[in-house]
């Protein structure tokens, strides 16, 4: 069953019951600044199984994470002085960093790696999220609400009749904040002489870094 919020009437008392759902390993669907996503307990092994199988996502893929801060992030990764100085001028916004984990058997902690030792991140502006951030003590899995390899939702009654009104049989809370932005976050890895960028997204954020860097040099 999928029981859904709407954004502009959403109470505290609906933000506690999210919370709980979330710590019982529950499935979210919420809006951030680009598309709906998916979420759940990151550290919650058995949440992310679920998102997993809902998604029909290949278990070698990692998914991101989105974070309250600084402090959560240095939890479970590993953050230096130039990743520090991007993250400065660009969280919360559209931009998903690459970090290396701290853990040296990440597979074994974090399901979400796919057993990779680096995990994706960002801090999301959007006013949901920094409302349940609030609440919960742990990042959220922030992978597109879609099935893996389809097309991504950024209108809710388009998301609904496509994909949420398939999953009946899920106890799934999802959160109407109507129609969003649209596209996805730009992936960068930052290395000790230069800025990978593993995917390129729809928010211009690569000019923006280009010339951060340029400035600084």
């Amino acid at each position: 069953m999928v029981k859904i919020y709407d954004l502009g009437t959403i109470s505290d008392t609906d933000y506690k019951d999210i919370k709980d759902h979330l710590q019982a390993s529950g499935i979210i669907i919420y809006p951030t600044e680009t598309s709906y996503a998916i979420g759940g307990n990151a550290l919650d092994n058995s949440a992310v199984r679920k998102i997993y199988e809902l998604k029909g996502r290949d278990a070698d893929k990692p998914l991101p994470l989105l974070i309250k801060d600084l402090n959560m992030l240095l939890a479970i990764a590993a953050v230096g002085r130039r990743e520090e100085d991007i993250i400065s001028k660009f969280w919360p916004g559209p931009l998903t960093i690459i970090f290396n984990l701290k853990s040296k058997k990440p597979s074994e902690n974090y399901l979400f790696t796919a057993g990779s030792v680096s995990v994706g991140a960002r801090i999301s502006p959007h006013p949901f999220t920094a409302r349940l951030f609030e609440e919960i003590d742990f990042p959220l899995i922030s992978t597109s609400a879609n099935l893996s390899g389809k097309e991504s939702f950024s209108d809710f009654n388009e998301l609904n009749e496509k994909f949420l009104s398939n999953l009946s049989n899920i106890n799934i809370l999802a959160i109407n904040a109507g129609e969003l932005t649209g596209g996805s976050s730009t992936v960068i890895r930052i290395g000790k002489k230069n800025i990978e960028i593993i995917r390129e997204g729809d928010n211009n954020i690569k000019k923006k870094l280009m010339c951060s860097i340029k400035n600084k040099e």
